[in-house]
């Protein structure tokens, strides 16, 4: 019989989600567990969008979408960006996608060619460098620490790029050390990037959980990036499995073409229940769940210090359990 594909050989577990089952089974046995694993907030997905994916359900809203997502939720996505952002942004290059996840497969299988490489932060986040290699491509993985907050610098970048330089990976807040990049870091960051033929891949998915600074999008600096988020985090919709993707004009219609063939579409009733998250009062909810893990970070900080943990750089985003 013929054995799995050779590239799996160089794709691990997300051992996350192997704890993640463990604890699940000994919960199940009436253990109590800390979950400790999983980057998935305590808060369940707020009213309004459990009730309007009941209503896309009663409606029969049930059937395939576009691949890119249906046009009032592009819609609102560029909306959001305008109102917390001040950016303004044509929904025709917004992508919906399954999760975050999906959006990054997007990013690298219609960015990336056989033998290109990505320069990637380390740490980071670990599924990251197994869909540059799901694609042929070459993970650089480029260690970090507190002196660049836990982020790439130009300097870094222009060190470790080559010919083969495709995509240059960043988050913010990072994943898993809750930093941020500087405003003033970004325009020396894209100017590496085209320096070395390359394009910027921002994941902003806990920008929306940002304590210390304002929140911020490099969407407000360039259209030549890759942005992308989800409705998990901050939003809370962690298990509704839906996430967006805001794209160069020039990759819209690629990207497109992919989702298709690999997705098909999102979740149907998942678009319809994230339209919800963009209403008022929604935002409201959102936000008084951002102060609460806001004063879970003040609360812990203090207290791992206090145990003899050295903080070298205090995270300014992402969330504690």
């Amino acid at each position: 019989m013929r054995a799995p594909a050779r590239r799996m050989d160089d794709i691990a577990p997300f051992y996350v989600m192997d704890i993640l089952a463990q604890a699940k089974a000994l919960e199940g046995q009436g253990r109590s567990i800390v979950h400790m694993e999983v980057g998935e907030p305590d808060f369940s997905t707020p009213a309004p969008g459990v009730a309007a994916g009941k209503r896309a359900l009663d409606r029969g809203l049930t059937h395939y979408t576009a691949a890119v997502g249906i046009p009032e939720l592009r819609k609102a996505i560029a909306g959001f960006y305008q109102r917390r952002y001040n950016v303004d942004l044509d929904p025709a290059r917004v992508v919906v996608t399954c999760g975050a996840s999906g959006a990054l497969q997007l990013v690298v299988g219609t960015l990336v060619n056989p033998g290109d490489s990505v320069l990637l932060p380390d740490p980071g986040y670990p599924c990251n460098r197994h869909f540059v290699r799901l694609y042929e491509g070459r993970p650089v993985d480029i260690p970090v620490n507190a002196k660049s907050s836990y982020q790439l610098t130009a300097e870094l970048i222009d060190h470790h790029a080559d010919e083969t330089t495709a995509g240059i990976m960043v988050a913010t807040p990072s994943n898993p050390t809750g930093t941020t990049v500087p405003q003033g870091q970004w325009p020396s960051l894209l100017d590496a990037a085209q320096r070395h033929g390359a394009r910027l891949i921002v994941d902003e998915i806990y920008q929306g959980l940002v304590y210390d600074d304002s929140s911020q999008t490099v969407l407000s600096l360039t259209d030549e990036a890759f942005v992308v988020n989800s409705f998990s985090k901050y939003f809370g919709m962690t298990g509704w499995r839906l996430g967006w993707l805001v794209a160069p004009e020039d990759f819209v219609g690629e990207i497109d073409k992919l989702a298709q063939n690999i997705f098909l579409a999102p979740p149907t009733v998942a678009q319809y229940a994230a339209l919800a998250a963009f209403e008022d009062d929604t935002i409201a909810e959102l936000e008084q769940r951002r102060d609460e893990f806001r004063a879970r970070r003040d609360f812990l900080l203090p207290a791992l210090q206090a145990l003899g943990f050295n903080i070298a750089v205090v995270p300014q985003g992402a969330f504690r359990r």
